[in-house]
């Protein structure tokens, strides 16, 4: 894939499999950050017809995962019923179960994850393998997840282009109130303050159009926006 098919693809699996190419059957690779920033702003983007059992999952690997370090004793109380989900097949009793195991920990209320019907297991398999993808160890199979609930738009978010190179932001850019402002943006999900930060920057100096466009952009951005990463994470 070259930078400028990157830019235009409109095949998120083509997109996933240009950054996480298979290289044999003893390829495994721990999974990135990434890569479950991406996976969890795909979750937000489908947030209105994701089952209740797997918005509570989300919300468990958001505060577990989103943050420099990982909340290790809430991955670890989660993950069975993360993978619960993607063993059952949107059964109506498997589901509640669950549900109720969800409610008892403090992570649901009741109305939420309670259903009454099953499932479609092909539409439960998409759901339920998007839910759990975050919490898996090694870099999981994204084409468990169905193309409508990937994103092409949210890959170039979180990824950038990552088939052109580009120099890592000066030090002398991160200001006071440039951190301040892309920690607000990715604790509070606010993300009306994008262009600000970008004034923010370009007064501390910085001079790349890339960053100063993409952050002055009127676009879905999210958690894991690479500009946002590059500002928070320090090399």
């Amino acid at each position: 894939m070259t930078p400028r098919d990157w830019q235009t693809s409109t095949d998120p699996h083509a997109m996933l499999e240009a950054l996480y190419p298979v290289r044999g059957m003893d390829s495994i690779e721990p999974q990135t950050r990434r890569s479950r920033l991406y996976l969890l702003a795909c979750a937000r983007r489908a947030w209105d017809v994701l089952p209740g059992v797997c918005r509570a999952v989300v919300r468990v690997a958001e505060v577990a995962y989103c943050e420099a370090k990982t909340k290790r004793e809430l991955r670890d109380e989660v993950y069975p019923l993360a993978e619960a989900l993607v063993l059952c097949r949107g059964g109506v009793d498997d589901v509640n179960d669950i549900g109720r195991e969800l409610v008892a920990l403090g992570h649901a209320t009741r109305d939420e994850v309670r259903v009454a019907t099953d499932f479609d297991p092909g539409v439960w398999r998409g759901f339920s393998h998007l839910a759990y993808a975050p919490f898996e160890g090694n870099t999981p199979y994204f084409f468990h997840i169905p193309p409508e609930l990937h994103s092409p738009h949210l890959l170039r978010e979180v990824f950038g282009n990552p088939f052109r190179w580009t120099a890592p932001l000066h030090p002398n850019w991160r200001t006071d109130t440039v951190v301040n402002l892309a920690r607000h943006a990715h604790a509070t999900t606010d993300f009306s303050t994008m262009p600000i930060l970008a004034d923010a920057l370009q007064d501390a100096g910085c001079d790349r159009d890339d960053v100063l466009d993409h952050l002055r952009r009127a676009t879905q951005h999210a958690r894991g926006c690479w500009v946002l990463e590059a500002i928070l994470t320090v090399p």
